[in-house]
């Protein structure tokens, strides 16, 4: 069969090449299935809850099982693909999506359909990471972080509509129609098969580091696992005896490394100063960003009283934003280097959590800021992504770019569990900021001012990054 070939570098620098954009197009699409998914699912698990008569404990797990496995298997994925090739591993993670779903949805039982989802997750962690390392196999590398906007753009178009389609399967259909729904991935395999080029299929011939891999994925686990006990204030002492796990499993690892033969990770990916300052800042613009948007349905609805379609107007200008701006920003720092935009963008972020913390819970107070961390969040995310990407050399792209997304995960993981914890935490019988900000609403406030104070430290590393283009 005949497949998609690499193009050359002698592309006009004002488009993309035309043999790149169907593979672009296949990615783009994959990627707004699988986001679509993730916000749909949400508007779904109470339902899930009612059919099944689990409570908020039990169905949860559907999200966490999923989440989990997808924050270990970011960097397997990346790894096996250097030893099987892309191609394979990238086809193999779209069937146990599309088949991952249909399965979900025919489930008999709640504890199936959570192993499932265990499953689905370690699959469908291949697909952002392999689409990007597919980006930088057959993109020109000029051209790369216009590419990578591309499908953060599509990212945030899912991330806005998924609710809103969720809304409307669960009160005409049914919630296994929600689950249902991403089958309809499958019908990409043969796309895949067919645009993808099989010199994706390259693979490095080195033995697969087992040991590796299964101590940075139980160290990983466990880390996350900590921080979902976190937001459920669980005793301080299971939370100490979890990160010490955690803690002594990645020190495990790290040790690992100095003395394989052939490490999971080769230690040349972490001497590189900007790929170190991308993941650095990638794990906080991700923090940032999701601790955002947990925080905020959270005041709209527990104190403010404002109902579902206030919230989800209030959430979508941000998600707007990412959707219009992250190609844009690409293609800046390909012409211009990823400094610039990165920094602007963590600039957005610290503004955004600043008036979010003094709006005392206002809905427009809300909006403005979420869409500065939307703005903040499309102009960094596609500089960091593409710098990654030219940063690597070819042999250390799967892997590099799996412990990338890893990093970029476990940011947002704990940035939403910090956020939980710290409104729990805090005392509501005073004002704060010169009585700006009512005793009801403080709490929130000191979190969003820790999602500010973390987006301004991540300038330090942001310096760190290329101040003009490759």
């Amino acid at each position: 069969m005949t497949t998609a070939h690499v193009p050359n570098q002698t592309t006009s620098p004002d488009a993309l090449p035309g043999e790149v954009k169907p593979i672009l197009v296949l990615l783009a699409i994959v990627v707004f299935i699988a986001v679509v998914n993730g916000t749909m699912i949400n508007v779904a698990l109470p339902y899930v809850g009612r059919e099944f008569q689990v409570g908020e404990g039990t169905y949860g797990w559907l999200v966490t099982a999923y989440a989990l496995s997808f924050g270990i298997f970011n960097a397997i994925n990346g790894r096996l693909s250097d030893n099987f090739g892309k191609k394979n591993i990238y086809m193999i993670g779209l069937a146990t999506l599309g088949i991952g779903s249909l399965t979900v949805a025919a489930s008999p039982t709640i504890d199936f359909a959570i192993a499932v989802r265990l499953i689905q997750g370690a699959g469908a962690a291949a697909l952002p990471v392999l689409g990007t390392s597919i980006i930088k196999q057959v993109v020109p590398a000029r051209q790369q972080g216009k590419a990578v906007g591309v499908i953060l753009s599509t990212v945030g178009v899912a991330a806005s509509i998924g609710p809103f389609l969720g809304g409307i399967i669960v009160q005409f259909l049914n919630w296994r129609f929600v689950f249902a729904a991403t089958g309809l991935s499958l019908f990409a395999l043969p796309l895949a098969h067919k645009l993808l080029p099989d010199s994706l299929n390259e693979k490095n011939h080195s033995p697969f580091d087992w040991p590796g891999a299964v101590l940075l994925g139980l160290g990983i686990s466990t880390l996350l696992y900590s921080f979902e006990l976190i937001q459920a204030m669980v005793e301080w002492w299971k939370l100490g005896l979890l990160f010490t796990v955690s803690f002594a499993l990645l020190g495990g690892f790290l040790l690992r490394l100095k003395t394989a033969t052939y490490p999971f990770i080769s230690l040349e990916t972490f001497t590189k100063p900007s790929y170190l300052a991308s993941c650095a800042v990638a794990a906080a613009t991700n923090a940032a960003r999701f601790g955002s948007v947990v925080i905020a349905p959270i005041v709209l609805t527990e104190i403010k009283h404002e109902p579902p379609l206030m919230i989800g107007a209030t959430l979508f200008p941000g998600a707007l934003a990412i959707a219009f701006l992250s190609s844009k920003s690409g293609a800046w720092a390909d012409k211009k280097g990823p400094r610039l935009p990165v920094s602007i963008g963590l600039l957005c972020l610290t503004a955004g959590s600043a008036i979010m913390a003094l709006s005392g819970g206002s809905v427009w107070g809300m909006a403005a800021g979420l869409t500065l961390f939307g703005v903040g969040y499309a102009l960094a995310q596609s500089p960091l992504v593409s710098t990654v990407n030219r940063t690597l050399p070819q042999k250390l792209a799967g892997t590099g770019v799996g412990v990338f997304m890893m990093i970029f995960f476990v940011g947002g993981a704990a940035g939403v569990a910090a956020c939980v914890t710290i409104s729990d935490m805090f005392p509501t019988d005073h004002a704060l900021f010169f009585n700006l900000v009512p005793a009801e609403t403080a709490p929130f406030a000191v979190a969003l001012t820790l999602l500010g104070a973390i987006s301004l430290l991540a300038q330090i590393p942001a310096r760190m990054l290329p101040s003009k283009a490759a």
